[in-house]
């Protein structure tokens, strides 16, 4: 339902900084859609680590300086067609992953970057597969070519992309070995992973052990630095290391040149290795803003994939915790203190 003359309330930070830089602002003017584009009344915008790191202002990909409204994915209701828009209707429930400007009532968008949802799909689910279920989609089938009954690597099984990973791991007949905390080792266990405590001096070997004597076809890791090496140790011939995040550098304070030193080690130095020692160990950096920018008919072909997917029952319902937009900051906090198990999911 539209509110003229009322204005909207989004969430903004006027600079970069802690989650208490966030707050509710209200704009006392409804965005209007141009040409081609569509106004949306948010209905659900996911909350993930990734706003944290654009709320620090360590964001690579964010190149819009300040103010700023988080927000990387979210689902809602077509509200109002710009000029020369007919493939979309009116209170039509459609997803995006903008990668900024979820955090709000109202928010425009090309009508090409949309996707309908179907039916039968609430806003809370939908908005779970633009980011989280893509990444972990992307990467199982686009990155790595990996043969039904394969052994596969999640490093940080228990987060929002690990847990995707597992699920759709499972779904596509491969053996999985979750890493994570020992306060979170039954629920990894429970999706059908084997589940191993990242803590553990022997890493390497316990992952081996919990591969049961497999090979390491792939591992996924969004931790970089040590952990990457230890995924790169763990791989079995021919396996393939995929990275899709720098975490440890990020929470460590880390310089610039140490980021580079660990990229280098993944891109170059692993990449050489691989091919001199007779494994065949191959790396990869996974991008889902870069990949879907150069093939976006490819990603709007899985986002409905994984959509198909979720009406046939494949992809559980993930508990979610929705919060009005004032607790964002709140949100933020909860997620830099780790150790949740479900998405915090901002309902304005």
């Amino acid at each position: 339902m539209t509110l003229p003359n009322e204005g909207f309330e989004k969430v903004v930070a006027k600079s970069f900084g802690g989650p208490e830089v966030l707050q509710v602002e209200r704009v006392p003017v409804l965005p209007e859609p141009g040409a081609g584009e569509v106004r949306v009344r948010v209905q659900a915008a996911g909350v993930g680590y990734t706003d944290t790191i654009l709320r620090r202002g360590k964001y690579i990909d964010y190149k819009g300086g300040l103010p700023l409204t988080p927000g990387y994915d979210f689902a809602g209701n077509v509200d109002k067609l710009g000029a020369g828009v007919s493939d979309l209707r009116l209170g039509q429930l459609v997803a995006d992953m903008p990668m900024n400007g979820s955090y709000t009532q109202y928010i425009v968008r090309r009508a090409e970057d949309l996707i309908p949802v179907p039916d039968g799909i609430d806003p809370v689910a939908a908005v779970e597969v633009p980011l989280m279920w893509m990444t972990a989609w992307q990467m199982l089938t686009r990155s790595v070519n990996l043969a039904a009954g394969s052994t596969i690597l999640v490093v940080g099984a228990s987060g929002s992309v690990g847990r995707a990973l597992v699920i759709l791991g499972r779904h596509l007949g491969l053996k999985v070995v979750g890493t994570c905390s020992a306060r979170n080792l039954a629920s990894v266990e429970a999706m059908g992973a084997r589940a191993v405590d990242y803590r553990r001096a022997d890493l390497v070997a316990a992952i081996r052990q919990a591969a049961s004597g497999a090979p390491i076809a792939a591992a996924y890791d969004a931790i970089g630095g040590k952990s990457w090496s230890a995924s790169w140790k763990a791989l079995g011939k021919g396996g393939m290391l995929v990275g899709y995040g720098l975490q440890g550098f990020l929470e460590e304070g880390g310089s610039a040149l140490v980021a580079l030193s660990s990229f280098a080690r993944l891109l170059g130095v692993w990449k050489l290795t691989g091919k001199l020692d007779g494994s065949g160990r191959q790396t990869v950096f996974y991008n889902i803003l870069q990949r879907r920018h150069s093939h976006p008919q490819e990603y709007r072909n899985d986002v409905e994939k994984l959509f198909h997917l979720m009406t046939q029952g494949v992809l559980p319902a993930q508990e979610a915790e929705t919060l009005p937009l004032s607790m964002a900051a709140d949100a933020h906090r909860r997620i830099a203190a780790g150790g949740l198990t479900h998405r915090l999911v901002l309902q304005p």
